[in-house]
């Protein structure tokens, strides 16, 4: 079946998988949204407004830095800076409804701070990530239902990290319209095969540093650690 703008980012990761396929997308996606926020957008007045109001998680401030666009940056974080000056001098002069206070100014005090200053659950990138992550995953499941090629290679892979395979796991329902054993029958065998296979390699891993093992071959079991992490957090750097 011919590819479409929707399947072709889901379709392009499954068919050449680097890892985990999904963690693939979500590299890709985080990549694009950075650039679109350092390109021609932070001059976008609504971009601009939405950033202000959101922020930036802490790994996204970290990423945009190493795009080496400064000044692109610095518009950026310079008008959410001075959104974040207003709103704390609001707070700290007693400027916003006393009801806001929950009539104790002085113990609301700090947590209104907080909750302005930190940023770890607030990210124009996450959400923008996570929106069209969704997407995603609606699109590989409406891509497995549809049959033919498509499925055959969805039912191929064998590299999906513990984090996806669960989120996967937790789609099943609402995705499949009640054929969920039709895909349980797929992912679990598949997890147990994966979650084995890793076991093993460690334990040969762990084995090769007694001695006695010296001259015995490693097996599959050299990169059982990298791969080991990358299975429990998505990781592959």
């Amino acid at each position: 079946m011919a590819d479409h703008i929707h399947t072709i980012p889901v379709l392009d990761a499954l068919r050449d998988p680097k890892g985990c396929a999904f963690c693939q997308m979500q590299k890709t996606l985080d990549k694009n949204v950075i650039n679109f926020i350092l390109g021609p957008a932070y001059m976008e007045d609504d971009v601009r407004m939405e950033t202000d109001r959101v922020g930036f998680c802490t790994t996204h401030i970290k990423a945009m830095y190493k795009e080496q666009n400064r000044l692109g940056l610095a518009l950026m974080l310079h008008t959410h800076m001075k959104k974040l000056c207003k709103d704390t001098g609001n707070i700290i002069s007693g400027r916003l409804p006393v009801k806001l206070f929950n009539k104790d100014p002085a113990g609301m005090l700090p947590r209104l701070l907080s909750h302005l200053i930190t940023s770890k659950e607030s990210c124009y990138v996450c959400k923008r990530v996570n929106d069209t992550f969704e997407r995603y995953i609606s699109t590989f499941f409406y891509l497995w239902s549809r049959g033919g090629d498509d499925a055959r290679l969805i039912k191929g892979q064998t590299s999906y990290c513990m984090p996806h395979f669960i989120q996967l796991l937790g789609e099943v329902d609402k995705q499949t319209r009640g054929k969920r054993e039709d895909y349980l029958d797929t992912l679990l065998p598949l997890w147990q095969k994966v979650t084995q296979e890793l076991e093993q390699d460690l334990d040969w891993f762990i084995q090769k540093f007694d001695h006695r093992n010296a001259n015995e071959p490693w097996k599959n079991s050299k990169d059982a650690l990298p791969r080991t992490m990358e299975f429990l957090g998505g990781i592959d750097d």
